[in-house]
């Protein structure tokens, strides 16, 4: 094809995503010199397991420091360390990469059972789901949303298959990052689930008394958990939240840098206008929808979420590229996720400037999914040939 349009041809394509993998794992080549960045804390966590200052923030840093690694706190359920036990037994070097290996397998896994969940074939999710920069960023920087993508395409799967108390059991393992569970918890109270809810409130409780184990028997740690949380969050985003893809956490971010009061809580609100604006879809779509919906207006209004939280958004483009595909692909569409994926490339040079563009692709999410604005005549199929 001649002109614009040839740059979607297919094989083209093949060549951009590749191209945008290249990319987004370039990274991965440097981060073994800088100590793996974020996995520093969680092998603190293994390491530290079964004490009681395993949720202190003075422990883990000490142990950071005896050891030579990176200065990063930990900030999760203490339970959650009692998975890091195994990786704290071998070479931090060792274990950082094979924490590497096991996310990147864990995305390959999501994409491959969220591909025909999303009704799309399989090779292009794989490939989407590893162009997307905010997915390698989460795996070199050895955080776990890997992991947390998918509990979210399994609990999807359950919800669509109607499982029962399974997608319960899903999203309460998910509550390893509450803000993360926190949404699909709300979609299984909005639909109804009520079984599927009570299992969530049982698996809440297990990380309760997981936290007790990892902690020694200290039965108070979210006490201790709470209070480190509060202890690091301005420092957090004095540092990283240049980072924020949330609106509230963007809105702390220009707190912190303008002096401009209520951007929180103006994030908030904002966020909240989204969440009512979704319900009805929440509630009406088939179940694999409302997940990936429920995800993404989750991380709009999540009071905590960097670059490679957006991982979460994956099932949200999967959604809107199975909908571009069914409308005969519109060349706004093929537009929004090319941006989209550009966008989220450039990631890295918001600590430059101050914030990622990626912001705006979160926030907008919703608003294409639901064809709202400007996204309106986008969202409608393609009306049938004569």
């Amino acid at each position: 094809m001649p002109g614009w349009r040839g740059i979607w041809e297919a094989r083209r394509v093949r060549l951009w995503l590749g191209a945008a993998i290249v990319a987004a794992w370039l990274p991965l080549l440097g981060v073994g010199p800088r100590g793996w960045l974020d996995f520093s804390a969680f092998y603190a966590a293994g390491s530290l397991a079964f004490r009681p200052e395993l949720t202190g923030l003075s422990a883990v840093v000490a142990y950071q420091q005896a050891h030579g690694l990176p200065i990063t706190p930990w900030v999760y359920p203490a339970g959650l360390a009692l998975l890091y036990v195994p990786f704290s037994w071998l070479p931090y070097d060792m274990a950082a990469m094979l924490h590497v290996a096991l996310e990147a397998g864990t995305l390959a896994l999501a994409a491959w059972i969220g591909g025909p969940l999303f009704g799309i074939p399989r090779r292009w999710a794989l490939a989407g789901v590893f162009a997307w920069a905010p997915a390698s960023a989460g795996v070199i920087s050895g955080q776990s949303t890997g992991l947390a993508l998918l509990l979210v395409v399994l609990a999807a799967w359950a919800l669509a298959r109607g499982r029962g108390w399974l997608p319960g059991v899903l999203v309460g393992a998910l509550a390893f990052k509450p803000q993360l569970a926190a949404p699909q918890a709300g979609l299984l109270a909005w639909r109804g689930l009520w079984r599927g809810l009570a299992v969530v409130a049982g698996l809440v409780g297990l990380h309760y008394l997981l936290g007790a184990l990892a902690t020694g028997g200290a039965w108070g740690w979210p006490a201790d958990w709470l209070a480190t949380i509060r202890a690091y969050t301005a420092p957090d985003f004095a540092v990283n939240g240049w980072q924020a893809v949330s609106l509230p956490a963007l809105g702390t971010r220009l707190e912190l840098v303008i002096g401009v009061p209520w951007l929180t809580a103006l994030g908030y609100v904002a966020g909240g206008f989204v969440v009512l604006a979704c319900l009805p879809a929440l509630r009406a779509w088939p179940p694999e929808r409302a997940v990936a919906l429920a995800t993404s207006v989750g991380l709009v209004i999540s009071p905590h979420a960097w670059v490679y939280d957006a991982t979460l958004l994956l099932p949200a483009l999967a959604v809107f590229t199975a909908g571009a595909a069914a409308r005969g692909w519109p060349w706004q569409d093929r537009w929004l996720l090319a941006v989209a994926y550009g966008l989220a490339l450039l990631w890295p040079l918001g600590g430059f400037v101050g914030f990622v563009p990626l912001v705006a692709v979160v926030t907008l999410a919703p608003a294409a999914l639901l064809g709202w604005g400007p996204f309106r005549t986008w969202s409608r199929p393609k009306p049938p040939s004569r």
